[in-house]
């Protein structure tokens, strides 16, 4: 659900999405990835875990989903079948520097999930705190990509987003990971955006991932669809005010 509010800017009381394996992305919502392609974007997607396979609908719009993460009835034991962030972002380097035309392309991580198993070296140097040990393994797998889109003068105009679809309780309030209860804890997630002619700041206005989408219009100078229910970030981001508005979640 979180992934689809990102990806339509609408919540799921528009969207219809409401948990992981019995909902489909309709057909009637217009993700970022199909707006932009009808913008003349090439859109690529590298996925790493069976939640957000192509038969849930969120592969709408992309020239490539790559969603090879393995066979989840190979799975041997009762959680997702995944790859590692280091293979998802091989790849996504290796779909980018083949481009020649603007990009979008999405990346999605799944090594800070439960289980909580961060290959060597963070296995050992984070041997007490396997989640941070997962998050050490996800930062370091990204500096390849941030370099080259910081380094390469050809990627000077590059926004670059992060955020998670959630965040983990970590046994606050009795739950070891999330989805059960609304706690802070597990709905308050980093959003990150870097682009060309933004100076850093920290916002500390409440913003939703619905925001994500009329964000990216502003930016790239793209007349917003009608339907989206965010607000563009980009007064925050120039430092100006900004009116919040009830942020929904279930």
């Amino acid at each position: 659900p979180s992934h689809t509010n990102i990806f339509s800017g609408v919540t799921p009381n528009y969207h219809g999405v409401h948990e992981n394996s019995n909902f489909v992305v309709s057909e009637d919502i217009t993700t970022l990835a199909e707006f932009l392609k009808n913008h003349g974007y090439s859109t690529g997607a590298f996925v790493g875990a069976y939640p957000l396979d192509s038969r849930f609908g969120l592969s709408q719009g992309f020239d490539l989903y790559d969603d090879h993460y393995g066979s989840q009835s190979a799975r041997k034991n009762k959680y997702y079948i995944e790859r590692t962030a280091g293979e998802v972002v091989d790849r996504a380097l290796d779909w980018v520097k083949k481009q020649n035309t603007p990009w979008f392309l999405w990346i999605h991580c799944f090594d800070p999930h439960f289980p909580y198993e961060p290959p060597e070296p963070f296995l050992s140097r984070y041997e007490s705190d396997l989640y941070t040990g997962e998050v050490a393994y996800v930062d370091s797998a990204l500096k390849p990509l941030i370099d080259f889109l910081t380094q390469d003068s050809s990627q000077k105009n590059t926004i670059i987003i992060f955020t998670g679809d959630h965040a983990e309780s970590l046994n606050e309030h009795g739950e070891s990971t999330h989805a059960y209860f609304a706690y802070n804890s597990s709905i308050w997630i980093p959003l990150i955006i870097a682009a060309p002619d933004i100076s850093t700041r920290q916002v500390n206005e409440y913003v939703s991932h619905i925001d994500i989408f009329p964000t990216v219009c502003d930016l790239l100078d793209i007349k917003k669809p009608p339907f989206l229910q965010g607000h563009s970030l980009l007064p925050l981001l120039n430092g100006k005010k900004f009116k919040e508005s009830p942020i929904y979640f279930e």
